[in-house]
């Protein structure tokens, strides 16, 4: 988070609101150059390698991540979900996109051609709980980073499955068949599309989102994950 040119009525808030750790929640310096404390700083594993391809006859070209899913990367995200922080999800996009911005364009032969980005939904029911997407958060950042337009309704979960993280590997999958439909395939088809979430583990969420994006027409599916588990 810079200081650098914003206005004096900000720099107020920030005196009655000051900046905290998005991993611990420490209060942080006036000056702080961004709002991770120094400590979760030096604890932030990255990944050796940001571009994953996937195997011949899958629905998602490659992945791009930055971040292993353990430490204060977890918390940090676990907080974006759980603990009311929604304001995480761009610090997030900003630690992780330098990384990130020469592994997309080297992929991308004039640059960032994608056409869309898209975050994957949450079900109605649990976006109310929550009070936000956080996939639409970070895809929202992403796209200011990218200068590339992010669509949202346009894929839908229309089920309202148990959560991932309840469950064991096998039955991730088949919990997620079939409960994700494209409510709009005109804005899909024949699109690049850059698919959005916060974590990847077994990679079951994003399959199936890709899934219902070709099954529309799109002409190719990449994905951007802030943090994975295992590789790919």
């Amino acid at each position: 988070m810079q200081y650098r040119g914003i206005s004096k009525a900000e720099l107020f808030l920030r005196l009655l609101f000051p900046a905290r750790c998005i991993c611990c929640d420490t209060v942080l310096p006036f000056d702080a150059p961004r709002e991770v404390c120094g400590d979760c700083e030096k604890d932030i594993k990255f990944l050796k390698e940001c571009v994953y391809a996937y195997s011949s006859g899958s629905h998602i070209t490659r992945v791009y991540s930055a971040f292993d899913y353990e430490g204060v990367i977890r918390k940090a995200i676990h907080r974006l979900k759980f603990g009311d922080t929604p304001h995480n999800a761009s610090v997030l996009v900003d630690l992780s996109y330098p990384l990130l911005e020469s592994s997309i364009q080297s992929h991308c032969k004039s640059g960032s051609n994608y056409d869309i980005i898209i975050p994957v939904p949450l079900h109605p029911g649990r976006k109310r709980q929550r009070g936000y997407n956080q996939s639409e958060l970070i895809a929202s950042r992403l796209s200011h980073h990218m200068k590339v337009p992010m669509l949202k309704g346009v894929l839908v979960k229309k089920v309202n499955t148990p959560p991932q993280s309840r469950l064991k590997r096998g039955e991730r999958l088949k919990n997620l068949i079939g409960v994700f439909c494209v409510k709009k395939p005109d804005l899909v088809s024949g699109r690049k599309i850059l698919l959005v979430d916060d974590i990847m583990t077994t990679g079951s969420t994003a399959g199936q989102c890709a899934k219902a994006l070709m099954d529309a027409g799109a002409r190719q599916v990449d994905a951007y994950m802030v943090a994975i588990r295992k590789k790919l």
